[in-house]
């Protein structure tokens, strides 16, 4: 696993005295800096990815400088690395390849709302998208939204919080055929790490068109939703997972990762990698049921 450096200004930390038994004693920055140390509000975040619709691509690589914060006041706080590192987001797409971004970053106070990450602007011509065919392709890259998180620093008051983002690749990338080259814009979930869940299964959908080779699970928030494709409008899916073949048998199976407890539809589409950004596509969705999920929970459930 890679693991980055991260850093914040922080102005120099004059010393200052207090009385102790009618004395004076004065405090050094160490005495300082261990006094605060169990007085700030400090987050650790990961990156994880979920694949594209498209399963020729092979890479889809830019430079990540680290990640900006939102706070309920309106205010944003940006934490970022020492110098920006480029990371190929599909080698973050199984559960051995989740990304340490930061570990026990010190934030100020407030009340945090969203987060989303920041690319390198000045190394924006060095993003690609490869495929297996060999081709190369340019990456735009574009401002995502923020994904919704909630934690509180107080002033004087310890905290620790620590998030996984799932970058979903299937919704954030799009190709434009005119100009022939993809555009990143990125669409991400926070989930309180301590209380991530997971729903996984077999899937055994008889597919009227397409292969199963080509399927995808879509998941939907709340349940008896009618499950729609990803196009901007109407209701969209909360996250998706590509449905894959098992190496034990001819079976297949999915895995929905890095979920918080809630209520939800699932479905099962047989041509998920026909599904573009933006674009109304009729995945003939089939298998729709209900499933509930609590914290730090992993469900079975198969889709027949």
């Amino acid at each position: 696993m890679v693991r980055f450096m991260a850093f914040m200004q922080r102005s120099a930390l004059p010393q200052f005295s207090f009385a102790r038994g009618g004395g004076i004693a004065r405090l050094g920055v160490l005495g300082l800096l261990a006094l605060l140390a169990g007085c700030e509000g400090e987050v650790t975040m990961d990156l994880g990815t979920e694949l594209p619709a498209d399963p020729n691509i092979t890479q889809v690589v830019t430079d990540i400088r680290g990640l900006e914060f939102t706070k309920s006041s309106g205010g944003t706080e940006t934490i970022e690395f020492t110098s920006s590192e480029q990371v190929d987001l599909i080698d973050l797409a199984d559960d051995n390849g989740v990304l340490r971004l930061f570990t026990s970053e010190q934030l100020s106070e407030g009340t945090y709302t969203g987060v989303r990450l920041l690319f390198d602007e000045d190394r924006a011509d060095d993003a690609f998208v490869s495929t297996s065919a060999g081709t190369q392709f340019p990456l735009n890259l574009a401002d995502g939204d923020s994904a919704s998180l909630s934690f509180q620093v107080e002033d004087n008051e310890s905290s620790s919080e620590s998030f996984t983002l799932l970058l979903d690749l299937r919704k954030s990338l799009s190709f434009d055929e005119d100009s022939d080259e993809y555009t990143l814009t990125p669409t991400l979930r926070a989930v309180d790490t301590s209380e991530m869940s997971r729903i996984e299964g077999n899937v055994s959908v008889t597919c009227v068109s397409g292969t199963l080779e080509r399927g995808a699970v879509y998941l939907f928030q709340n349940s008896d939703v009618t499950p729609d494709d990803i196009d901007g409008a109407g209701v969209e899916p909360f996250a998706t997972a590509p449905i894959f073949t098992s190496t034990v048998g001819a079976g297949f199976f999915y895995a929905l990762r890095y979920l918080p407890a809630g209520s939800y539809t699932m479905a099962v589409t047989c041509i998920g990698n026909d599904d573009e950004p933006l674009t109304d596509e009729d995945l003939l969705f089939r298998s729709v049921v209900n499933v509930d999920v609590d914290d730090r929970e992993t469900i079975t459930r198969d889709l027949p």
